[in-house]
């Protein structure tokens, strides 16, 4: 079963805002994954933007969260450079036939949101 999710991410260097549709494994521990994979990937809070798009070929650019009307699941990752942390996350669910976004999570750490979804992560 597809659970379809939104990403935004805000402050990075390559984009000031970013909207990206992925058409599965949008629940908070496919997402957890997904943000593991993009860590690994690049390990600089700056860089974790670029790291996503190298890991997540198949995420769909859009021009808001608005556009994917089928999502389930929505994500906010902020690279906050003088804060610390530098990379924060919110989740929001909505629930399949609703047209509101309900919180789910956050905001928290990146690396909180990964242990707390995916727990036994070796990153």
């Amino acid at each position: 079963m597809a659970t379809r999710a939104v990403y935004t991410f805000t402050g990075f260097p390559e984009a000031p805002v970013r909207h990206l549709y992925l058409h599965h494994d949008g629940y908070p521990t496919g997402a957890a994954w997904r943000f593991a994979e993009a860590l690994r990937e690049a390990p600089e809070p700056a860089s974790f933007l670029v790291g996503f798009l190298n890991t997540q070929p198949n995420a769909e650019p859009i021009q808001s969260p608005e556009q994917a009307a089928d999502a389930e699941y929505r994500y906010l990752v902020q690279h906050a450079p003088d804060a610390d942390p530098r990379l924060q996350v919110q989740c929001w669910r909505r629930i399949p036939g609703g047209d509101s976004w309900n919180p789910r999570c956050g905001p928290m750490s990146l690396a909180t949101f990964i242990r707390r979804f995916l727990p036994g992560n070796p990153s």
